[in-house]
């Protein structure tokens, strides 16, 4: 049975992988890759491309809820499949569009698909693992730094070869791999096992109690500036580098730099949190996240948007998982998948509000310092609530048996 639950979740992990690299990397994350020659071939400002990006966060935040309430009436694998297949139509839209309203549908397609896949998605794997859910949701996580690795080769590459139609044909090929993870679904997913009536009960009418905890909502603040400071940073630090008289082939090289970092910190930074408590690895990955995002507004330079990529990738993703994880750290085990979905919508939030400021701050104050130092400032806010983050019980009793066997060993 261990042998078995073992291979479940790898199973489950890679596929996971899979998704995150599509409806995160692909669908959210590459459009800023992509943007330099994306809005050259639609002709339109920074301000609209911000505009674009505040739809797909708006097509995620309103639907965020309705995702939840599907998931538990139709369970989670048809909803991820659901998820998935409409990122795909919107992925493949885009190699297509030759308008500005009609690439408005697409854009809004991939933020419903992300609401409708991602959520339920972790919390399956979260009922299937609830005891190892920092570590699968790392593995999960880390999808995004490798489908931001595969956008900073492809995207630059086929520029290169053809800027014309180069965009059009990295959006077709994210479509391509979205349907082979569609058939993958299909065949290896599986629901988590049923929850008896009472356990579904209890879960209905802790809701509330969930909404009003301060600890969750602390987290949910969190990650919210995390929607906004992740979500500008992807759209427009390839537009800033090449603005800064950076090469594209260069600042397409830091692109692929930040995947390559950022596969292994989500695992890293979970693995880390297990030993010396979610909180103080919070506390480190956004004070990292924070400084790096100040460097290319003092040094716009080579060497300050290098220092910046390897930092950031480095705390990113492990960013991430470790505000995950804590979302569900202190509530009960049947109560995640809602204290999870609940941190979301602030998640969604900022990523819906983010992109907008920063379109706005670029083109009337100051261009693309201006939109990194609003991040900078949105970070060390967030640092200051990360002060305010408690270690789960769990953790603190996993910390003390690690002491124990310590001593035991010592004596």
């Amino acid at each position: 049975m261990e042998a078995t639950n073992h291979k479940r979740l790898w199973g489950y992990a890679i596929i996971g992988m899979l998704t995150t690299i599509v409806v995160l990397a692909f669908a959210r994350l590459s459009y800023g890759v992509i943007l330099p020659f994306m809005r050259e071939g639609l002709h339109i400002s920074y301000k609209e491309a911000g505009y674009l990006g505040t739809t797909t966060s708006l097509g995620y935040l309103g639907t965020i809820i309705f995702a939840g309430i599907l998931a538990s009436k139709w369970g989670s694998k048809r909803t991820v499949l659901l998820g998935i297949s409409l990122v795909t139509l919107g992925l493949a839209g885009l190699s297509f569009t030759f308008s500005y309203p009609v690439t408005f549908i697409f854009m809004l397609l991939l933020g419903i698909g992300t609401s409708f896949t991602y959520t339920p998605f972790i919390s399956l794997l979260v009922s299937w693992f609830p005891q190892r859910k920092g570590f699968v949701i790392g593995l999960t996580t880390s999808g995004a730094g490798i489908g931001i690795l595969l956008a900073g080769i492809i995207v630059p590459y086929l520029s290169s070869i053809n800027e014309a139609i180069g965009w059009r044909i990295a959006w077709g090929i994210f479509a391509s791999i979205g349907l082979a993870v569609v058939i993958l679904t299909l065949i290896f997913i599986k629901n988590p096992p049923q929850e008896n009536p009472g356990n579904q009960n209890r879960q209905q009418s802790s809701a509330k109690e969930i909404y009003k905890n301060p600890k969750v909502i602390n987290v949910g603040l969190i990650y919210g500036i995390i929607g906004i400071t992740y979500i500008v940073q992807m759209i427009f630090v390839m537009s800033y580098m090449i603005d800064s008289g950076i090469s594209v082939k260069f600042a397409g090289q830091l692109m692929a730099l930040n995947g390559i970092l950022s596969i292994f910190s989500g695992p890293i930074w979970g693995f880390i949190s297990d030993k010396i408590g979610r909180r103080t690895s919070l506390i480190l990955t956004m004070g990292l996240t924070a400084f790096s995002m100040l460097l290319p507004v003092i040094f716009p330079t080579v060497i300050g948007f290098t220092i910046h990529t390897v930092i950031l990738s480095c705390t990113s993703t492990g960013l991430f998982t470790l505000t995950q994880a804590s979302s569900m750290d202190h509530v009960k085990p049947v109560d995640m998948p809602v204290a999870f979905s609940y941190v979301t919508f602030y998640f969604a939030v900022g990523q819906f509000i983010g992109p907008a400021i920063a379109g706005w701050l670029i083109e009337d104050f100051g261009g693309f310092k201006s939109a990194f130092l609003f991040c900078s400032i949105c970070l060390l806010l967030g640092l200051g609530l990360t002060l305010k983050v408690k270690n789960s019980v769990q953790n603190q009793q996993a910390k003390t048996n690690i002491k124990s066997e310590l001593n035991e060993e010592v004596f």
